[in-house]
């Protein structure tokens, strides 16, 4: 192989890196012992949410008013260390979001594969005073912070936009934030990936990978667990959850965190309105996110999260019938439709739940690169994940000036 750059794992990051190259002409290969988005990224929402909104979401952006009594300077610098943290990993989201619209033609064109991308805004509805001030002090801070997308809609707009919303819960609505999101059929979309490098180059390849072969502080194979090994000028480690067992395979362990996240399909009787909508109730929030045609995808979920120490990803009925109530509470009509596909499985994060991404070169090892722990956004961060990653490959493992300090921010740095 030309190049000899292996990628292991087959979702949405891996599959975007394989892409990104095969645009530069550079050739890869991947490994993934389950198939292309078996995992995480055939299973999630596929949704682009509007980057200062998740940014704010994953606890990255840092309150005023959270400590307002502490003044010590070792604090005062800790914050700014975290604003400025914050700062980059939205620059991150950005370079992606500004791409999409261009990116998925390109690569519908190229891989032959409608992803189902589409506009659709994200309402989010407050029945409460306290989510709407907590709302309406987001909405402000994104406008002063220089965000002017999405408004600020009356209970009488939200009402126009879903009219066979619940009467009891219609009458609690004191108005609610409206935000450009954007979808695609996360399975289709990672598989155009993959099919579209495919055409390029790639060459795709079912393995379990259990270790790798060395040379000085080069990665020369990747081993798999039917003894053979597979050759390798460059490693790219793209394995959501698995990435601290790769890892330790290298040294040290890159700590990760996971949490199990699940979702249902549900086929209606006629379809919603175009626009996904949350709503916060007590400690539980729902989701309720159209697909094309009459199916929706419906979320429930507690404030706590379903953290997980031993890979099970299985599914659970208390998630089912959350998500169901939340939906019908929302629209009473949803208890008409019928269950599609219950889905779910783990979700990468850095320990204590920090949506803290990997992305970039290891320290101690000159040609394996790491792109983790992107919590539940690797679909949204895949497209700028892998040009990053495909352009730092590309050059050698420098960075470009115009992303040096972004690609110091999430680099590995704390595996040297």
């Amino acid at each position: 192989m030309k190049d000899g750059v292996v990628i292991v794992g087959a979702g949405a990051i891996g599959c975007s890196v394989a892409y990104h190259l095969a645009r530069r002409g550079i050739t890869s290969q991947i490994i993934d012992r389950e198939g292309i988005a078996n995992r995480a990224s055939g299973k999630a929402w596929g949704v682009w949410s509007y980057p200062p909104e998740n940014w704010a979401e994953t606890g990255l952006d840092v309150s005023e008013d959270m400590f307002p009594m502490r003044t010590d300077a070792k604090f005062l610098s800790e914050r700014a260390q975290r604003r400025e943290y914050s700062q980059r990993v939205l620059d991150l989201y950005w370079i992606g979001y500004h791409r999409l619209p261009e990116a998925i033609r390109e690569l519908e064109e190229r891989g032959g594969i409608n992803v189902g991308y589409r506009e659709l805004p994200l309402v989010r509805i407050a029945i409460s005073e306290e989510v709407e001030e907590n709302y309406r002090e987001f909405f402000s801070d994104i406008r002063s912070a220089g965000y002017y997308e999405g408004d600020w809609l009356k209970p009488d707009e939200i009402q126009a936009i879903f009219p066979n919303i619940n009467p009891e819960i219609k009458g609690q609505i004191k108005g609610g934030l409206c935000l450009p999101n954007f979808k695609v059929e996360p399975y289709k979309y990672t598989l155009c990936l993959a099919q579209a490098a495919e055409k390029m180059g790639c060459n795709i390849r079912s393995g379990d990978v259990v270790g790798f072969g060395s040379q000085g502080s080069k990665v020369t194979s990747v081993v798999l667990a039917s003894g053979r090994e597979i050759q390798a000028t460059k490693v790219v480690l793209a394995m959501g959850p698995w990435i601290g067992q790769a890892t330790s395979w290298l040294g040290k362990e890159l700590p990760v965190e996971l949490q199990k996240t699940q979702c249902l399909r549900v086929e209606l009787p006629r379809p919603l309105s175009p626009y996904s909508i949350g709503y916060i109730s007590g400690t539980r929030e729902g989701m309720i996110i159209p697909e094309v045609g009459n199916q929706v995808i419906l979320d429930g979920f507690e404030a706590l999260p379903d953290l997980v120490t031993n890979f099970d990803s299985s599914l659970t009925e208390e998630s089912k019938l959350l998500a169901i109530e939340m939906a019908t509470n929302l629209f009473p009509e949803i208890e008409n439709g019928s269950i599609v596909e219950h889905r779910g499985d783990l979700e990468c994060w850095a320990p204590g739940l920090r949506l803290q991404p990997v992305l970039g070169r290891h320290p101690q090892w000159d040609n394996v690169y790491l792109a983790s722990r992107f919590g539940p956004c690797g679909i949204m961060l895949s497209l700028s994940a892998g040009e990053l990653m495909a352009e730092l490959i590309a050059r050698g493992g420098k960075a470009p000036y115009r992303v040096e300090k972004l690609l110091e921010t999430l680099s590995p740095a704390e595996l040297e």
